[in-house]
């Protein structure tokens, strides 16, 4: 068995005790194409030409970002629209094992493992780790995987084999779980089979007579996980007041007219708004909603089984292992808007704002603090204000799912000095400032720590009252009369003091 990494094996062990080692994005097709090489390599000396797809998941191993990959998982070209056969048992080329090989280093979405004749074996980690062996000897591969530029180690075993797996007990959905799904249909008048084909593939089935229970049995994947749910409801705006809360995790599931079902999204509490254009839950006749939890130990559906093989024989077992991109996503949900937050600036984006780690694990990269968010005074550069390394305390003001970003605020933990001006300030007070800048239309002075007003040429009723800037220098000192403090637009007219006369 070995390892196959781009990473020097010395600084690997080094990051498995805290940080983690890190591929550049600008080299991440140049390394799959070197680790689709390689283990080809490996599967040619074991002599495998299918492989075996075990525990699929098409998001959630390295990532649940809807930023990650270039759409479809990675799965596009390598199987029907919808994924349709990436499922637990599938045997599948050895071609299309590499392409899904090729997919799960470039992350984009998909991940399983691949099992082959012979005992070979592909398991992708998360650290930009392969583990690959077999029942053959593999020393002509492993020179050729060093010659493609990757490091290539003999390991004791691999931490993603299948006798690790942390499984639960699951029953067969078999003939009586299927009367017991009838009799629940007939209790209630409708139910919501969930259907996972493979980890966070859902699709969703509404059942509300026999002849649908049958319909839907004959539609589902092989293999596939089902859950039963109580009916989505019609009351919508009860969905919507149960998001806004936000106490836990939750699938948002909605049933438009006809019977189809928009894409699941975690549920956010911004969705609950019914108050603005084309609002994320739909009301209407025909609409229906559901929430469905997402953390394991919030799952108590009605009903609970896995497809078995066409013999009868329930042969899956769908490993419960948590992924640090689910572990990641609980980080996330744990997080409430408008808590404070201690986090160290990660990186800088020039002019647009700089990512945030808001732990040294978990929340990593997480936090983002834009430019406008960062201070209510003036100033020339991010580094000023937020240099990498440093640590910064700021408000939580938002949590996005789709795109595992925190957006901070360092601003909403200071009072506004522009409201405190305005409140203890009115037209008509004479004050003193500083010229900030000269401009063909006037000049800027600062009044006050980060209030700034405009001293416009254009004088009352519309005359030109001249360049005010003539005789002035970035830099002096000016009295100022404030002609009107504009609250809602943030801006202070200003007009030079003149002297008086003698």
């Amino acid at each position: 068995m070995y390892r196959l990494t781009p990473h020097d094996p010395a600084g690997f062990e080094a990051a498995a005790g805290g940080g983690r080692p890190s591929l550049a994005y600008e080299s991440r097709e140049r390394v799959a194409a070197a680790c689709v090489a390689a283990v080809a390599g490996f599967a040619l000396d074991a002599a495998v030409e299918e492989v075996t797809i075990d525990n699929p998941m098409t998001e959630g191993f390295f990532s649940f970002s809807v930023h990650a990959g270039s759409g479809g998982h990675g799965l596009s070209g390598l199987f029907p629209y919808g994924g349709v056969g990436f499922h637990d048992g599938a045997r599948v080329p050895l071609a299309t094992g590499l392409g899904l090989l090729r997919a799960m280093v470039l992350r984009e979405g998909a991940w399983c493992r691949l099992q082959g004749d012979h005992g070979f074996f592909v398991h992708v980690g998360d650290r930009d780790d392969i583990y690959v062996g077999g029942d053959r000897d593999h020393e002509v591969a492993v020179s050729r995987t060093r010659v493609l530029g990757l490091f290539a180690d003999r390991v004791a075993g691999s931490p993603y084999d299948p006798a690790l797996d942390e499984t639960d007990a699951s029953r067969a959905a078999d003939e009586t779980f299927w009367s017991e799904v009838g009799a629940l249909v007939v209790d209630r008048g409708g139910v919501l089979l969930e259907e996972r084909a493979a980890g966070h593939a859902y699709r969703w089935h509404r059942l509300t007579t026999a002849h649908e229970v049958e319909a839907a049995r004959g539609r589902l994947a092989p293999r596939a996980r089902l859950a039963v749910w109580p009916d989505l409801a019609e009351d919508v705006e009860r969905i919507r007041a149960a998001v806004v809360r936000a106490e836990r995790l939750h699938l948002l599931v909605q049933q438009y007219p006809g019977g189809g079902f928009h894409t699941a999204r975690v549920a956010e509490p911004p969705m609950g708004r019914a108050d603005v254009p084309n609002p994320p839950i739909t009301a209407g006749p025909g609409h229906r909603a559901a929430l469905v939890p997402l953390e394991p130990a919030d799952r108590r559906p009605l009903l609970a089984a896995v497809l078995p093989d066409e013999d009868g024989v329930l042969r899956a077992r769908w490993r419960t292992n948590r992924t640090r991109a689910e572990e990641r996503r609980t980080f996330l949900g744990s997080l409430r808007v408008g808590e404070a937050v201690t986090g160290v600036v990660a990186t800088g984006l020039n002019d647009v704002g700089v990512h945030v780690h808001l732990d040294d694990d978990l929340g990593r990269f997480l936090g983002f603090l834009r430019v406008p968010e960062m201070s209510w005074t003036r100033f020339d550069s991010v580094d000023d204000i937020a240099p990498i390394g440093r640590e910064v305390r700021a408000r939580i003001i938002g949590v996005d799912f789709a795109r595992e970003q925190v957006s901070l605020s360092v601003k909403a933990l200071q009072p506004d000095p522009w409201q405190h001006y305005a409140d203890t300030h009115k037209g008509g007070d004479t004050v003193s400032g500083t010229v900030t800048k000269l401009l063909p239309f006037g000049v800027f002075v600062q009044v006050a720590e980060g209030i700034e007003g405009l001293v416009h040429r254009t004088g009352p009723a519309g005359h030109d009252a001249g360049p005010p800037q003539e005789g002035l220098a970035v830099g002096d000192r000016v009295r100022v009369v404030l002609l009107d403090v504009d609250r809602r637009r943030r801006r202070i007219s200003l007009s030079l003091e003149r002297p008086r006369p003698e």
